[in-house]
């Protein structure tokens, strides 16, 4: 699983494998626009609600991410060969619509740890072809989620089991 640099899994979702998706790293493939930072990681300190004006009295939320995603055909991964998979941009972008209605989704992160979270946002743009060379167009996907408390336990009541018969 090293084509990628982030993978989403749940049991509904191409039969509960991993399923990876390139983040839309700047020059990456030629093409202008990509962010220079595609991957941000957050926790914000949420005010106590009975006296919001003092910030000594709050607490930490939970984990949140956004990612750029870049589902355009034709990319190539670190080692310049392209992923196993052989998915495209429209594979890609039908993915990631699968994972929004879900409660509770499996996320690998850049760095190999697992998190349970549900997609918060989403946007996506159309990639221009942006020289004869890659005429292929596809989408720049911003995708946001954050952690789910009792994630795994949330799923299996609803009758849907994440990562569908493997173990967290």
């Amino acid at each position: 699983m090293n084509d990628y640099d982030f993978y989403l899994r749940h049991g509904a979702v191409r039969g509960g494998e991993w399923v990876g998706f390139p983040l839309a790293w700047e020059g990456l493939g030629g093409i202008a626009g990509f962010a220079r930072r595609p991957h941000l990681r957050w926790r914000p300190w949420l005010p106590d609600p009975t006296n919001p004006n003092d910030p000594a009295l709050g607490s930490w939320g939970v984990w949140q991410w956004r990612f750029y995603v870049a589902a355009v055909d034709g990319l190539v991964g670190l080692q310049r060969t392209p992923p196993a998979d052989g998915r495209t941009a429209a594979d890609m972008h039908t993915d990631m619509l699968a994972y929004q209605p879900l409660s509770v989704v499996e996320l690998k992160d850049v760095d190999d740890a697992i998190y349970l979270v549900r997609m918060t946002g989403y946007q996506e743009q159309a990639v221009e072809p942006h020289d004869l060379a890659h005429p292929n167009v596809g989408r720049l996907l911003m995708v946001e989620f954050a952690e789910v408390a009792g994630g795994q336990e949330q799923e299996q009541e609803q009758g849907q089991e994440v990562g569908a018969s493997h173990e967290i």
